[in-house]
Parts: C-alpha cells; structure tokens; sequence
C-alpha cells in the first residue's frame, strides 16, 4: 500500500494546505484577502499561488502564500470553547496589496470582528468543503516578524448546542 493511501485511511488526516479568507466587509471595509500556507506546482518545477474556487458565487480566487501557523484547536467535552491563535509572517502579510490597503492605518484594536473563514485541502479530495468560520477576538502580537490572532468561533460551529458538549455540574 502506497504512503498517500495509508494515510488517507487513517481516520485523522493531516492537511496539505490552510486556506483562510480575511473578510473586512465584516468590519466596515470593502477587501477580502486570500492567503494559504502552500502553494502549487507550475508545471516548470516550481512553485506558484494557488487559485481555487473559494464558493460557488465569486469563483476562482488567488490565494497568496504566507507563512502561518494555527494552534489551540480542540474539541472537547469540557463546554469551553475553542480559541486559536493564528501566527501569520508579517512581513509576507504586509506584501500582499491588499492586505496593506485594507488595514491601512488599522491599530490592534481595529482587527476586532474580522471574519476568517479557514478550509483545509487534504490529499486527493474535493476542495470546495464548508469552512470553519471565526471572528479576531483580539491581536495578541505585533511586530516586524509576526502578527498573532486570537480566534472564536461562531456560535454553533463547536456543537456547543448539543446536550453531550455542554460542561456538566455535579
């Protein structure tokens, strides 16, 4: 059995890639970035952005390649909600145009409410999943190197409604 094949049946996957949507609209703004944390092959050998149908109603969007982590995912039966922190490379961040222009003049505070719809590409599936949807509940970093969000989600998207998620009092 071959290396892909063994992990596409395990019950867990690793991703291959994150695609995450910035929606300023949420915000008072007009912009929606894309970013991901891999890129395509070119055909050439080399590496390109990914352009992928984000949904159905706007098409093909490009995502920029930046560096980026999330961490503090979890599902639990403890009824606390999930909160994870996304690190982004700022310098990668600050390139993309219209990240610059649509933070323009943007302070930490101003980041509060932005939407960020994350997807995950796993090997040898369909892309266009539902994504994760979470709002920046606050910016916990700034600096040349890095910017680091704390994330929540929206109500419902941790099954928080359900009787077996709630934290039980004894």
């Amino acid at each position: 059995m071959s290396l892909p094949a063994i992990v596409s049946s395990k019950l867990a996957t690793s991703p291959i890639t994150d695609l995450y949507e910035f929606d300023f609209t949420q915000i008072g703004g007009t912009a929606k970035i894309y970013i991901s944390s891999g890129q395509e092959g070119d055909g050439s050998g080399g590496l390109q952005k990914l352009d992928i149908a984000w949904d159905d109603e706007v098409g093909v969007q490009v995502f920029e390649h930046c560096d980026l982590q999330i961490s503090n995912l979890r599902s639990d039966l403890t009824g606390q909600v999930a909160e994870p922190q996304l690190t982004v490379a700022a310098k990668t961040l600050w390139d993309i145009s219209g990240w610059a222009t649509a933070t323009s003049n943007f302070g930490m505070m101003n980041y509060r409410g932005l939407g960020v719809n994350r997807k995950r590409l796993f090997y040898n599936t369909w892309y266009n999943m539902i994504p994760q949807r979470f709002f920046v509940k606050s910016v916990d970093e700034l600096t040349p190197e890095q910017i680091t969000f704390t994330l929540t989600p929206s109500l419902g998207t941790e099954n928080g409604e359900k009787p077996s998620a709630r934290k039980l009092d004894i």
